[in-house]
């Protein structure tokens, strides 16, 4: 072989590899690995995940944010509802209804759940006509799966309308057949029982409730709820140990010391009465009025130290006598009996 064609081959093999080269690094996969476009979005995702697992909403919502920002056109439908629902998390419906309706933008599967979550952000700021929107929409993509939640939603928006009686039937919907697994919804069918003043069906409720294994009780509610309709039945002794039962569960419970503070009230156990409703004043929201109940806790004051002034009691004639038989009085000296005058005589 000639030197030239020697050194024609070997930049043929050059060229050869070079483009190899170019095409390796332009390939999808290269692309995908990529830290400037897809994988500090993917990173961030999973960040956001293992943040929302252990309820760091506020660092899962930066996560998610900055998996949206590192998307190609911002197209990431996952880290907008998931931003969405680290915003709900923490109360900030207005971010969470922005980042769930651009999730619905850009998903092009059906999102029964993203509704559902939209409506209950509407309910949370008192939109309910948007939230029956967006329910009626949950329920219209729903299949069997997500039918117990759909349901559920719908009975919550009913009872915020105080439309209790088909409330009622959302949440048995929600419930499917017994043995009953979906606590929120078993909860909220027994407290729909107690607006209705269908006590007896509300204690059959709460006793199977309590009886059951299923987690995730609000116990503080089910006490509470339990008590209240003893308490309507005419069992006081039957609410008072339901009450405190709640107490135990959340010391903090304002809706638990006022309901006790009232029956000791009602059955004149003054100063039980009033170290509830001090308790009460310790623990009620912000937005409470505290006027009536500080009026009483006065009243009460008052009754409570008329009350502690009788107990000064009077001392009986026979008290009297042996209090001075232990203590007699001092022996007066009798005044010095004065010289008679000298007559002169």
């Amino acid at each position: 072989m000639s030197k030239r064609s020697c050194t024609r081959r070997s930049t043929y093999l050059a060229l050869s590899l070079l483009l190899v080269a170019s095409f390796i690094s332009l390939s999808p996969a290269r692309a995908r690995n990529d830290k400037a476009t897809v994988e500090p979005s993917e990173l961030n995702f999973k960040e956001g995940m293992r943040k929302m697992k252990i309820k760091d909403y506020e660092g899962a919502g930066d996560n998610f944010l900055q998996a949206v920002y590192f998307s190609r056109n911002h197209y990431n439908p996952q880290a907008q509802l998931y931003y969405g629902l680290a915003m709900k998390a923490q109360r900030k419906y207005a971010k969470a209804i922005e980042a769930i309706k651009d999730h619905l933008k850009q998903t092009t599967e059906k999102a029964p759940n993203a509704h559902v979550d939209l409506a209950e952000c509407y309910m949370a700021i008192g939109e309910l006509d948007q939230a029956r929107s967006e329910v009626n929409k949950a329920q219209g993509e729903a299949g069997y799966a997500e039918m117990p939640r759909t349901s559920y939603a719908m009975g919550e928006l009913l009872e915020k309308l105080d439309d209790l009686g088909y409330a009622a039937e959302a949440y048995r919907t929600a419930l499917g057949s017994r043995p009953w697994k979906y606590t929120e919804a078993w909860e909220a069918l027994a407290r729909i029982y107690v607006k209705q003043g269908s006590y007896n069906d509300a204690i059959d409720e709460y006793k199977q409730i309590i009886e059951s294994t299923i987690r995730g009780v609000n116990w503080v509610e089910v006490y509470y709820n339990y008590g209240q309709c003893l308490y309507k039945r005419g069992d006081h002794q039957g609410a008072i140990d339901h009450w405190l039962y709640a107490l135990k569960e959340d010391p903090d419970s304002f809706d638990t010391h006022l309901a006790l503070a009232s029956i000791f009230d009602e059955e004149k156990h003054v100063s039980s009465a009033l170290k509830e409703y001090e308790n009460a004043v310790r623990c009620a929201p912000k937005d409470y009025d505290m006027t009536k109940m500080n009026q009483r806790m006065v009243y009460l004051q008052s009754k409570l130290e008329q009350k502690e002034a009788r107990k000064e009691v009077k001392p009986t004639p026979y008290m009297r006598q042996q209090d001075e038989a232990a203590n007699p009085p001092p022996k007066q000296e009798a005044p010095p009996k004065r010289p008679q005058a000298d007559s002169g005589f």
